[in-house]
């Protein structure tokens, strides 16, 4: 076939001064492009595999199950558009259950690497995101994460992205709303991992910017049951803080997952405790195995409790809101904007696909084809622009706390943050 594309364009060179040499182009590129079209609606159908590295029986199960809707919901729609598009390519999904598991995360990815995959969706948290982080960037796998918030892992020309906001942009955003309620000093306790360590860290620091007092007393994993030793140590530093400060004034920080309500409930019987402000991390967002645990729920009400969640952009409701309506109906899960991120997320590949003819071969233009596409993309959660390192710039945030309706435990509509850049 090349050897006739040769030949007719040198026999067309021979026609120059021919008054029949345009009528013979046109015909040519007719010709032609005829061609290359049957090709595509004819030809083998290539497709494109996904992986997901999702928690979908472990901590933060709702948002892994949210976001495997999700994103079989898109692949659906990318698809469908492909096929109506006459394009040769097709989405294909696998979804690893990592339970938040580092280990297990990295075992999900060499079978990743094993099989060819070039492109993953996840994982959710960034203890997770960072024990895969060097098998990603040695083998060119694309990973883009839709939860995960550490600064530690935004580093340049890596092949980690971040549809999140990053903990500075949270840390920022919450240390603004706790200080504007007038506290002035604030306790702070936080599970192990690197992004509940990061964002308590950002919190801490921007809080102590704008003349607070912080002092960091506890840590666990997520695996602890017993919290009497963390308990002791918040109460002694609220009693140390009150001889300063009257307790209108005094805040407790816990970034955590789904251990707080083991937390609060233990802690729900401590009238010291229960005499100021709690605060979450984005870990814990309307989280609801709360709402199941009478202790703990009236703990988060008595504390006046909230923790921040990535807000939803009002410019884009009527896309979001039966979006999350389908998501519901497909897992059981209310789903969220971190859920949406990993919508958004899989619509950006096969943007990216679609503008490469496939996916990049090499690591280099895999990285610079993604950030393009990402950064001229308007998504279900609002336009993605990413920093030079791959995270979203970004970001406003919901609060959500607890009320108590007649003996029922709800999650509410607290406030929202200010708009962070950075």
């Amino acid at each position: 076939m090349q050897y006739e594309i040769s030949y007719l364009f040198y026999f067309c060179s021979t026609m120059k001064n021919s008054k029949h040499f345009l009528l013979l182009i046109i015909f040519l590129f007719t010709l032609f492009t005829s061609c290359d079209k049957n090709e595509e609606v004819n030809g083998e159908v290539h497709t494109i595999k996904v992986a997901a590295l999702l928690s979908e029986t472990g901590a933060l199960s709702y948002l892994g199950k949210s976001s495997k809707a999700a994103l079989e919901i898109a692949i659906a729609e990318i698809n469908q558009d492909f096929s109506a598009k006459n394009s040769p390519y097709r989405f294909e999904l696998k979804v690893y259950d990592t339970q938040l598991n580092p280990t297990i995360a990295v075992q999900a990815m060499q079978s990743i690497a094993a099989d060819g995959c070039k492109l993953v969706v996840g994982p959710q948290t960034s203890a997770e995101l960072s024990a895969i982080k060097p098998m990603a960037d040695s083998l060119g796998i694309l990973v883009a994460s839709p939860s995960s918030t550490a600064s530690s892992l935004s580093l340049p020309n890596d092949m980690v992205f971040r549809y999140a906001p990053g903990d500075q942009i949270v840390g920022q955003a919450m240390a603004n709303s706790i200080k504007s309620e007038g506290k002035n000093a604030l306790v702070m306790i936080s599970r192990s991992d690197v992004g509940s360590r990061g964002l308590n860290a950002s919190i801490a620091n921007h809080f102590a910017s704008l003349g607070g007092d912080t002092s960091f007393v506890a840590v666990f994993d997520g695996t602890t049951t017993d919290f009497s030793s963390v308990i002791t140590n918040v109460r002694n530093q609220i009693i140390n803080y009150q001889a300063t400060y009257p307790n209108d004034q005094i805040g407790v920080l816990s970034t955590s997952f789904d251990e707080t309500v083991l937390l609060f409930q233990q802690a729900s019987s401590d009238s010291i405790l229960s005499s100021v402000n709690w605060y979450g991390g984005v870990g814990f967002y309307k989280n609801q195995n709360l709402l199941s645990n009478t202790a703990a729920s009236q703990f988060a009400v008595n504390t006046h409790f909230y923790s921040p969640g990535f807000s939803l952009p009002m410019a884009t409701q009527n896309t979001w809101t039966p979006l999350l309506a389908n998501i519901f109906a497909k897992s059981g899960e209310n789903g969220d904007a971190l859920t949406l991120c990993a919508y958004d997320i899989v619509k950006v590949m096969a943007k990216m696909v679609t503008q490469n003819f496939g996916v990049p071969e090499f690591a280099a233009a895999l990285r610079t084809s993604f950030m393009n596409a990402s950064n001229s993309y308007f998504g279900v959660t609002g336009p993605i622009q990413l920093n030079t390192n791959g995270d979203r710039s970004n970001g406003t945030f919901d609060y959500w706390g607890v009320e108590n309706n007649n003996g029922v435990y709800n999650w509410y509509f607290v406030g929202q943050s200010q708009r962070i850049s950075r």
